[in-house]
């Protein structure tokens, strides 16, 4: 758009370029015919007239008739070029009263738009950036009142940080400024008068005002929208990074179009390069175990029935050749008549979680071999959720029916008597985060009642702050082993008391027999032969070892019999 007057000037270079060219055209009509009657009246005289006095004056009539006449052909031509200069300046003289007028009401016109406008506008100088013209919409959306704008110039409402992609932007307008009609539109960031920063949307357009160059501007607050995309973007960021760091993958399948699509991360999840993987449903089919390969296609409607999302765990072949499980939910998209047009899937990768139940599994198993194996109670306490794995012991050493739950089968069957003094002992070690082990001695009651001592160790699994969240332990019964060794003591006892009975109570009679049997050996040296006071001690003192000996040959008997 353009506020200046151009219509006159260019009919004024029309009219100077037809002046000149009828200048032109009289300048020739009168050489043309002045060089034809020169020369033919000069021949005609020198023809016919020879008298040189005559010629003299018919050629002094000549050239008072060339003058008459040429004087009558240029005002005749003159006049023409007169009236035709002066029709063209009424002409001018018109166009520029309608275009006046015309002009004069298109800028009320155009001033009233602008003023009205719902979009705020205005108009600055290209050269020192100030506000030409602002209209009252930009007064309401930004702040600012007709007096504030008077005194600021462009630079006043775009944030400090912006201003150099500003400079760049004026700079770019000035190298198109002979280019009145330069127009640009972007999306910048504004201030307000209250400080807020908000985004727009602006139209410039190069125009000249009172003979300046001046940038028309349009401003369109966006920044709802901006804000919007920004959080669908940062959303779709999210989701995207939640999506590879969860191995999860997207696809589609345009059941009418019969056109699939898979995201970014189901070709990373089945190791394909999307520009060499040709999607096709028998591609995708050989992608799959051949023990877990599924038929696509059936009847989706009977498959779908309930409006159910499928989820099935099926292995695959990566490109790459390794196996992998993979959890796969599928959902069908049927338009208003019911008919089936889109299936939508998700694919997330459960190798690890696969392989850590296949070992949790092969744990389990293991545990279930051992506790079968061994002679202990076996106990796996999770602390977090209070959960008890009961060893089979628990069934075949004290007769417990472990088909039936009872998370607290330990704790309840400890002896009265012995019971609160090990759960405080139990509270007190789970408290103590430097506390690695548990291990007490305590009587047991069996399925039957029957009263059991048993050794019980156990250890703590502890977080990083030191809270428990684990107890293992094992539980041995210790009955038939105190038994054994009350029966030691018992035998030890009586094998002290048989010690002691030959260290002192068989030496006796048997000192004195030997004593007798040397004496009675040195009297039959001597001849006396006759002695039967000696004869009586030695059978005394025989007949009391012989009591002895068979105490302790009881006593020995006592012990095998323990």
């Amino acid at each position: 758009m353009s506020l200046n007057f151009h219509v006159i000037p260019n009919q004024m270079k029309k009219i100077k370029s037809s002046s000149e060219s009828s200048s032109l055209k009289i300048v020739f009509i009168y050489a043309v015919i002045s060089a034809i009657y020169i020369y033919t009246s000069d021949y005609i005289l020198e023809t016919f007239v020879t008298n040189v006095d005559l010629l003299t004056k018919f050629q002094t009539y000549k050239g008072t008739g060339f003058i008459v006449i040429t004087a009558a052909l240029l005002y005749i031509l003159v006049k023409r070029n007169v009236d035709k200069a002066t029709s063209h300046y009424q002409q001018i003289l018109d166009i520029k009263e309608t275009t006046d007028t015309q002009l004069k009401k298109s800028h009320e016109e155009y001033m009233l738009f602008f003023n009205h406008s719902s979009l705020p506008m205005w108009l600055y100088d290209m050269e020192t950036l100030a506000f030409l013209l602002v209209n009252d919409t930009a007064c309401e959306t930004y702040g600012y009142s007709q007096e504030d704008y008077s005194k600021m110039t462009i630079r006043d409402i775009r944030p400090e940080e912006d201003l150099p992609i500003m400079e760049q932007l004026i700079l770019e307008s000035l190298n198109h400024s002979e280019n009145e009609n330069h127009t640009y539109i972007n999306i910048l960031r504004h201030k307000k008068k209250n400080g807020d920063i908000i985004y727009v949307k602006v139209k410039a357009t190069s125009i000249y005002f009172k003979e300046k160059l001046a940038r028309l501007v349009t401003s369109v607050d966006v920044t709802t929208e901006i804000n919007t995309q920004n959080a669908l973007t940062e959303i779709n960021s999210k989701l995207q990074l939640a999506g590879e760091i969860a191995s999860l993958g997207y696809w589609t399948n345009d059941l009418i179009h019969s056109k699939i699509e898979w995201s970014e991360e189901v070709y990373k999840i089945f190791e394909l390069d999307p520009q060499t993987f040709e999607l096709t449903l028998e591609n995708i089919k050989n992608c799959f175990h051949p023990e877990d390969r599924v038929e696509f296609g059936g009847n989706l409607s009977t498959a779908f029935k309930y409006n159910i999302p499928k989820e099935s765990e099926r292995r695959i072949i990566t490109g790459s050749g390794s196996i992998k499980w993979i959890l796969e939910r599928i959902h069908l998209i049927k338009d208003e008549t019911g008919r089936p047009i889109k299936l939508n899937g998700i694919v997330f990768d459960v190798t690890k979680r696969k392989l850590y139940e296949q070992e949790i599994s092969e744990s389990n198993e293991r545990f279930k071999i051992i506790t079968r194996t061994t002679n202990e109670a076996i106990i796996d306490w999770d602390i977090k959720n209070d959960t008890t794995i009961w060893g089979e012991g628990f069934s075949t050493i004290f007769g417990y029916d472990l088909s039936e739950y009872d998370n607290y089968l330990w704790s309840k069957n400890i002896h009265p008597e012995d019971r609160e003094r090990i759960l405080d002992d139990l509270n007190k070690a789970l408290e103590d985060p430097t506390q690695e082990y548990f291990n007490a001695n305590f009587r047991f009651l069996k399925a039957n009642g029957a009263i059991t001592c048993v050794q019980h160790k156990g250890i703590f699994i502890r977080d990083v702050n030191g809270k428990a969240t684990r107890a293992l332990g094992a539980m041995i019964d210790l009955t038939d082993t105190l038994s054994r060794i009350r029966k030691i003591e018992q035998q030890n006892n009586v094998l002290k008391d048989i010690a002691w009975t030959q260290s002192h109570v068989v030496r006796a009679p048997l000192a004195n027999l030997q004593g007798l049997i040397r004496l009675f050996k040195t009297n039959i040296k001597a001849g006396i032969n006759d002695d039967d006071e000696l004869t009586d001690y030695i059978i005394t003192s025989a007949d009391k070892l012989d009591e002895i000996i068979r105490e302790i040959v009881k006593k020995t008997r006592e012990i095998d019999e323990m």
